[in-house]
């Protein structure tokens, strides 16, 4: 069991390269067009998602909208797991044709939102054990900075949260495991020896995206506002959000399995290859 950054990060570029074609396929259907379905069957998503706008407004149209926002959500998270697990399987060594890839990646639906709750549990209980002895020491010693320094430990735990459950798409859909505890169980023994770089490798990709995404949405967002508050600036705005999500989730889709060929040594149908 081994993990080197630059051996997983040049892997998982060699894996886009080789599936690009199959893996654009994917993107786009399952992570471009539910994006701007979203952005135009719901007009006024641009204004809720505008970070300039007023809280007080943004607040009273989700209020308004909450039905087919949360009809919407719900659509796109599907979508998206699907896709996602489809590109994973894409890029396995297994080597599946497109329509093994997709139905691999539809079975694996349900689990994954099994491990998305069981995530948000995990989160909860952990982020209430950090804050609560952080919130009484800051209220014993009368100091508002010591609350919101309280918020940094909740950070660092749901980064290590992540990087720890980080595998457990790959051993769904790849050691063709359906059980969502199996996953998990097998994503925390994996990244167990090598959680910290794992971590800090995850976090620099995420930051990297987050500030790339900012840019890119933000020179679209004012390209949007030239054309207005119709369907064509809603369509931007789609479009330009949809194409995020496809490369991120081809670049993320790569290095959860290069990460995972590292972590869990040559499948069978590997070794088949070089002595077969």
């Amino acid at each position: 069991m081994n993990f080197d950054m630059n051996s997983c990060w040049s892997r998982a570029v060699e894996l886009v390269q080789a599936n690009f074609s199959l893996l654009l396929i994917v993107a786009a259907v399952f992570l471009l067009l539910p994006n701007v379905a979203l952005y135009m069957l719901v007009p006024d998503l641009q204004a809720i998602v505008d970070p300039t706008a007023d809280p007080d407004v943004v607040a009273a149209q989700m209020g308004s909208m909450a039905g087919p926002l949360i009809s919407g959500g719900l659509f796109s998270v599907v979508f998206q797991f699907a896709g996602y697990a489809a590109m994973v399987a894409l890029m396995g060594d297994a080597r599946p044709t497109v329509g093994q890839a997709l139905g691999s990646g539809i079975r694996t639906v349900p689990s994954l939102f099994a491990i998305a709750i069981m995530f948000f549990v995990m989160y909860f209980l952990g982020a209430i054990a950090v804050v609560v002895p952080i919130s009484l020491l800051a209220g014993l010693a009368g100091s508002a900075f010591i609350g919101f320094i309280g918020f940094i430990p909740v950070v660092l735990f749901v980064a290590w949260l992540a990087a720890r459950c980080s595998m457990a798409m790959p051993v769904l859909v790849l050691d063709g495991t359906l059980n969502p505890i199996t996953a998990l169980t097998k994503s925390f023994a994996l990244t167990k020896p090598k959680q910290w770089p794992i971590m800090g490798f995850w976090i620099v990709i995420i930051v990297i995206m987050v500030v790339a995404s900012l840019i890119f949405t933000g020179i679209f967002g004012v390209v949007a506002s030239l054309a207005g508050s119709g369907l064509v600036s809603a369509l931007i705005l789609g479009l330009a959000s949809g194409l995020t999500g496809m490369i991120y989730g081809m670049v993320l889709c790569a290095v959860a399995v290069a990460m995972f060929g590292q972590l869990s040594g040559p499948s069978v149908e590997a070794i088949e290859d070089t002595f077969g």
